[in-house]
């Protein structure tokens, strides 16, 4: 049966060879733990010591052959500066190959979704709107979550090193710019790392090790359907080895449909089958007049030419289902060639090179373009309903719906990485590892479907619009008061970085050993802005922005085995120590030094201890602090919806104002965490980890549901304004919306990003992992579990923390991933339970219980064996389902919405054949 052994062992690293002669590297406890896996079935591989590896058996994930031997390679794992130690005491968890083929994700942030500990608050592709900022990601960039803190809480590398920043209007790491087929593992850091990695690393560090020195050439397609939508994925990558090197390339083409609004009947505005109003807007064609709280419904079919006052009767209204119509999901198309190299010149110096090209375009259908037009009663079609009082100018709620031809919203992201460096190692175990990386990320967004606001005015009193009409043909000067906002942005990302590791000296339980080093960024931010929204003349003005900062840092770490196999106890076999140390200078707002210790103490080969403690902190990106309320430099204006209990049918007209501050300041977080490592019986790994975070100063806008929350907020929330307030917004050229009647606006919300008070949450993870066999096979038994224990918030300086846990627009207490792997000869299969607690809907009153859910996933693979006849030889056949019993979103009415796009999925069972031929 095969099993990895470890061959030499010695301060926290070891050659491990496979039984079977696969693979043979010298690499990390953490690496090996994925390598194994990536040979066995799917599971979350728990961090542990080199020592402690286990030699339990590991089914293969394809029939068993000997493969080449592979060059020995070091491995730095994710979480340590320190080769061969890992991130001493600090919870982690890694996926390997295996594990992501049969999770069924289609990109990166999927895979890490695919862990309790990622939760899907913030920054997605699937909504515009929603807790954490979500507005802003107008690029449809996709994020990692964990602990629910922040998109920007959580840091991502990709081989230990940072990418570019993405977005137009927010600053997003996009883990979807590393395609599928070039990751060998991903590995995840649950602790606080700002002492090994700098700034963002405050909730944790996700790392994307990618392939690299192996002799292979292997194709890929697959095809998957949901209910509206569809998705094409084709890989090639290619993969050669030679004495004192390798290469690897990898290329992906991954096209995903868009997902029509008409495909789910809970995208739909008019909520009354769910037992709430209707919320379609009076924005329809035809439309209404409104006249305060009264809905006067043209007549369908009416031209507008011979409009009667008599017909103009109050009632429900016209109205146009927004949320129904065009595209929920965009469609994406992703293009990426990825690639890596490295030489090595003799037994000390060592070059190499890693390279990415990413191209990313997207397109959404959106609804034609509506407003609240203002209409002055000299227009030719001024018709007042009878018995309504004499007017200058009276409302009409009109939707361009036969004139908005054009209702494309979509835009481009281009991503570049390109890495060289050197390592050259001495004779006394020391080594220099350097390295330049350049990255640089350009983004566009096109958006259609506005108003030029001085054009709407004039063309609605000559009589070029009709907003009375409801025929085809009616408005011949719709073309000149259409509008459109082009926005582009470049991220730019450059660091130079040396370090130097190696063993200081010799005690009892081993080496001791140093990491130092020091590292130089310099980061870039551009945006241009093209708009005719509120030029004097359809004409378009250009504008643009820029930011930049540089930062400095000097770092330390330093690894010491107190205890080791040479001094062990019966109480303790190994007890290691960690300090690290971060010093970073930035050009724009100063200093910040963060420490960490880390504990691991092993008390036999069956039980061990971890403890960390340690400070992180987060910068405020280049688009968070570029901006101001009074010039509007960096904002986006909308005019929309919000709930609020004190308005009638419970919603209130306003507008958002959302974008950068300067004023803003680092985010500063204090972490701790304690762990247990238990293998009660042999080939069951069982951890279990406390953690706890106090995180202060944290960046963030007031909630959607901001009006529900006043008394917090009050300071963001402006009642009633004056029209020369509303009037001065329109004039913005971030304006998003078609203006309206300033009487038509309740409330102005400073949506803007801002150091919204603090956190603490404290909570629990327990994985577990099983293997063993009998005569049906070979099977694994794992379930990881993430319970937040304590959730509290103070939403703003100074104001009492209160309980938000198990809350709209807030992380969920308990969320968990089982999963039961088989297999035997050349077939395996694993399936998936996923659980999401219960919670509360603070958007109505009284507050109602949001349901838990649970949804199974499948994967069946047969692999053909290497000799097999008609060119099958080396063809790994998957199916795969996530969804399968096709579990609708519990109903969670929110706003315009009966359904929570921030916890639940709108896909539905999603359905996906591939075809892996290996060459």
């Amino acid at each position: 049966m095969p099993s990895y052994l470890s061959t030499r062992s010695g301060a926290g690293v070891a050659e491990y060879r496979c039984a079977r002669g696969a693979t043979r590297q010298r690499m990390t406890a953490i690496a090996f733990a994925a390598t194994c896996l990536a040979c066995g079935i799917p599971a979350t591989a728990l961090a542990q010591s080199a020592a402690d590896a286990s030699a339990a058996p590991v089914p293969p994930s394809e029939p068993a052959a000997a493969a080449a031997p592979q060059k020995i390679q070091e491995v730095v794992v994710t979480g340590s500066s320190i080769r061969g130690v890992g991130a001493v005491g600090s919870p982690a968890l890694s996926l390997g190959r295996d594990a992501i083929a049969a999770s069924g994700a289609t990109n990166s942030s999927d895979i890490a979704r695919t862990l309790p500990q990622v939760i899907s608050l913030g920054a997605d592709e699937s909504r515009l709107s929603g807790a954490q900022d979500a507005s802003a990601n107008t690029t449809r960039t996709s994020g990692i979550n964990l602990r629910g803190i922040g998109n920007e809480a959580t840091l991502l590398l990709v081989n230990g090193r940072r990418v570019a920043a993405s977005g137009v209007v927010k600053s997003l790491s996009d883990p979807n710019q590393i395609p599928a087929a070039a990751i060998q593992r991903m590995e995840v850091v649950l602790d606080g790392a700002s002492a090994i990695y700098g700034s963002d690393a405050v909730a944790g560090v996700v790392n994307i090790i990618t392939r690299s020195n192996t002799d292979t050439a292997e194709t890929s397609v697959r095809y998957g359907h949901a209910d509206g939508m569809n998705h094409k994925i084709f890989s090639q990558t290619f993969g050669k080895t030679w004495d004192e090197g390798s290469v690897f390339v990898a290329y992906e083409h991954n096209d995903r449909g868009s997902l029509s609004a008409s495909a789910r009947p809970f995208f739909s505005n008019d909520l009354r089958r769910y037992g709430g109003t209707d919320q379609r807007s009076t924005q329809s064609a035809p439309g209404n007049v409104l006249i305060g709280t009264t809905i006067y419904p043209i007549p369908a079919g009416q031209n507008g030419v011979n409009l009667t006052p008599a017909q103009l009767v109050a009632g429900t209204g016209n109205r146009f289902d927004a949320g129904a119509f065009g595209d929920y999901l965009p469609s994406q198309k992703r293009d990426t060639v990825y690639g890596n190299a490295f030489h090595r010149f003799n037994d000390r110096l060592e070059v190499f090179y890693e390279g990415l090209y990413s191209e990313r375009d997207y397109n959404q259908v959106v609804a034609p373009v509506g407003s609240n037009l203002t209409v002055p009663s000299t227009s030719p079609y001024f018709v007042r309903p009878a018995g309504a009082p004499p007017a200058t100018s009276q409302t009409v709620a009109y939707r361009f719906l036969f004139d908005d031809v054009d209702l494309n919203l979509g835009g481009t992201e281009k991503n570049t990485l390109n890495t060289v460096g050197l390592t050259y190692s001495f004779d006394n175990g020391w080594q220099a590892n350097s390295s330049l990386t350049y990255g640089r990320t350009k983004g566009f967004v096109h958006r259609v479907g506005l108003i030029n606001t001085r054009a709407l005015g004039v063309a609605i009193a000559d009589g070029s619009l009709n907003p009375f009409s409801a025929v085809a043909g009616s408005n011949p000067g719709f073309p000149g008061v259409v509008a459109y906002r082009e926005q582009n942005a470049i991220n730019t990302e450059a660091a130079f970085a040396v370090k130097l590791d190696g063993p200081l000296f010799t005690i009892a339980g081993g080496d001791v050993r140093l990491a130092v080093g020091t590292e130089a960024r310099h980061v870039e931010f551009e945006q241009g802005l093209l708009q005719n929204v509120t030029t004097p003349t359809p004409t378009p003005a250009f504008s643009e922005l820029q930011n930049s900062r540089q930062v400095k840092s000097v770092y330390s770490e330093l690894f010491v085995p107190l205890i080791g196999s040479a001094n062990a106890t019966p109480w303790a076999r190994r007890l290691e120590l960690s300090l690290a140390a971060r010093y970073e200078r930035y050009s724009d707002f100063g200093s910040t030094t963060n420490p960490k210790v880390g504990v691991r103490w092993a008390v036999n080969d069956k039980f061990s201890l971890n403890t960390t403690y340690g400070t992180s902190f987060r910068a405020p990106s280049l688009v968070d602090n570029l901006g101001s309320l009074s010039s509007l430099s960096l904002t986006n204006i909308f005019v929309q919806n919000f709930t609020d209990p004190t308005a009638p049918g419970g919603v209130r007209r306003g507008i958002l104002v959302n974008g950068g501050n300067p004023d803003l300041k680092p985010e500063e977080a204090k972490t701790w965490s304690f762990g247990l490592d238990i293998k009660p019986v042999r080939g069951w790994n069982l951890t279990a980890s406390y953690y706890k975070i106090n995180y202060t100063d944290r960046i963030d806008v007031v909630p959607g549901a901001v009006l529900a929350e006043e008394a917090l907020f009050a300071t963001y929330i402006q009642r009633n304004p004056s029209a020369a307030t509303v009037n001065a917004l329109y004039a913005s050229p971030n304006l998003q919306s078609p203006p309206e009647a300033p009487g038509n606006i309740g409330v102005i919300v400073d949506g803007r990003r801002s150091n919204l008070g603090s956190l603490r949450q404290q909570g629990l993870d327990l994985d577990s992992r099983y293997t063993f066999n009998n005569a049906y096979g070979n099977w694994l038994v794992g379930f990881n579990v993430a319970k937040i224990l304590k959730l509290e918030r103070s939403n703003v300086p100074g104001r009492p923390f209160v309980d938000a846990v198990d809350t709209l627009g807030n992380p969920i207490s308990l969320r968990m991933r089982a999963n039961l792997g088989w297999k035997t000869g050349n077939w395996s299969a694993s399936v998936f339970a996923n659980y999401t607690g219960d919670y509360t809907n603070t958007a109505l009153v009284p507050n109602t219980r949001v349901p838990s859910q649970t949804t199974t996933d499948l994967t069946v693979s047969y692999a053909f064996d290497k000799g097999a006849r008609y060119g099958l030889g080396g063809v790994i056949v998957s199916a795969n389902a996530l969804n399968v019993f096709d579990r609708q979103p519990p109903v969670v009415i929110n706003g315009q919405s009966a359904w929570d796009s921030q916890i639940a999925s709108a896909v539905g069972r999603f359905v996906s054949l591939s075809l892996t031929k290996k060459w």
